[in-house]
């Protein structure tokens, strides 16, 4: 999105993600040099939020003294606040673009090609003699970012898991930036304000990614679908009416915000996978969470959106505040009772800068042996971390180990349209479950 929107703006730009190449300094640092810049920005990605800065400001550092006279700053979807606090822990970048870093990066790149001093960017952080000052962002108008650049990237390499996924490479989408709910687990409180794209711009990603890359199984990767419920309906009525027909979709959303007829408008326009945060079936969790849920709510909208023959994938945290081991035990039997057709199950893992009073992180910040990057909490009502991890792989063997549930898989796979697709989707997703179940993964 970022590459997009300055190329668009007339300058050269390339992208590389280390992850899909070489993760080696040195090799980052060689291949920076070896392309020349004026300007290179780093992403601050939401999965190493904050604690991983140490990461960042080694990379930064390393490329400022290979690259003297080069700028070097970072760059993410951040609020105010936490753009200041990552620009503080990441004191070898030369300021840090926050808010809708798009449009940031366009002035600041432009401020670059007039040899200004980039001391007064909108939407950016940097350092002064009299310390960090923030520039406040300007109005933006979401509609006028360009469609992202994914011909920079390699798309195959990035997979999606196979509950939420087809054959071939998932193209995601943004209909909207930001969440309104202030759920305590969810680095989405890092961000701005939640923001609304028009349909006009949504619809017409989705038939020119198509045009371009021959896209047709894509994510809407809002973190909650159909927030706004009017929005919604236009948006499945006119993409039904107006897209390509092969597009097929999938997205995630709340089990207070669908009902029948608005999930019927999203099988007719495409869609064929949601998956509902849930997080837990315990009230008492629930609230201490800050999720804002009416579990009452939970059955209802996954028998209806299995009803309107949408795949359910139901999400839930293990390890929230006001839980203990024996609530997990119910959420995850009443869970099979109301029959998704898919499960993931989750350990809480938190930013320092939001831990719960009623428990305590447990853990170093990691990201290699668990669910997303950050500390393990462990409520009071749990003995430790340990406790939580084996209360996960129960979960998954309770779940995907059915024997009801594995003939019904197998049958769905042999009435489906396209069976050999759904056989190789169903043993890779099945190796995933077994390796979760036994803690091999």
């Amino acid at each position: 999105m970022v590459a997009a929107a300055l190329r668009e703006s007339g300058h050269d730009v390339s992208v590389v993600d280390h992850h899909t190449r070489t993760t080696s300094l040195p090799a980052i640092v060689a291949d920076a040099k070896g392309r020349r810049p004026d300007l290179l920005l780093l992403m601050h990605s939401d999965y190493n939020r904050l604690i991983g800065a140490h990461v960042l400001d080694r990379v930064a550092r390393a490329l400022k003294e290979a690259l003297p006279g080069v700028p070097v700053w970072g760059y993410g979807r951040l609020d105010a606040a936490h753009a200041r606090r990552a620009a503080e822990k990441v004191p070898s970048l030369d300021g840090m673009l926050f808010d809708e870093p798009e449009f940031a990066a366009v002035a600041l790149a432009e401020d670059r090609a007039r040899g200004g001093s980039l001391t007064q960017v909108p939407g950016s952080v940097v350092r002064t003699d009299n310390g960090v000052v923030v520039h406040r962002p300007d109005a933006v108008e979401l509609d006028a970012a360009p469609v992202p650049a994914w011909d920079l990237v390699p798309p195959a390499a990035y997979e999606t898991s196979p509950h939420q996924s087809m054959d071939g490479v998932v193209w995601p989408v943004l209909a909207s930036r930001g969440c309104p709910y202030p759920c305590f687990f969810c680095e989405i409180q890092m961000r701005p304000a939640y923001r609304t794209r028009s349909v006009d711009a949504v619809i017409a990603e989705f038939v020119e990614v198509h045009r371009r890359y021959g896209a047709t199984n894509f994510f809407l990767a809002d973190p909650t679908f159909a927030i706004e419920r009017e929005w919604a309906m236009e948006f499945c009525r006119r993409l039904a009416a107006e897209g390509p027909p092969e597009i097929r979709w999938a997205c995630m959303g709340r089990t207070d915000r669908v009902d029948a007829e608005l999930l019927r408008a999203m099988v007719d326009a495409g869609c064929w996978n949601i998956l509902f945060g849930i997080e837990s079936l315990n009230p008492l969790a629930l609230e201490a969470a800050n999720k804002k849920l009416d579990p009452t709510t939970i059955g209802p909208a996954i028998r209806s959106a299995r009803e309107v023959g949408l795949e359910v994938v139901a999400s839930i945290m293990i390890g929230l505040p006001g839980d203990t081991p024996e609530g997990v035990d119910r959420t995850v039997s009443q869970l099979i009772a109301m029959e998704p057709d898919f499960a993931q199950f989750f350990v809480v893992q938190l930013g320092s800068d939001t831990i719960p009073e009623g428990g305590a992180c447990v853990s170093e910040w990691d990201g290699s042996r668990y669910d997303f990057w950050g500390h393990v909490y462990v409520p009071d009502g749990f003995d430790g971390r340990d406790q939580l991890l084996a209360l996960r792989r129960r979960a998954f063997r309770r779940f995907y180990l059915r024997p009801w549930y594995v003939a019904h898989r197998l049958g769905r796979v042999a009435r489906s349209g396209s069976p050999m697709m759904q056989l190789r989707r169903t043993a890779r997703g099945g190796l995933i479950a077994l390796k979760l179940a036994t803690g091999r993964a």
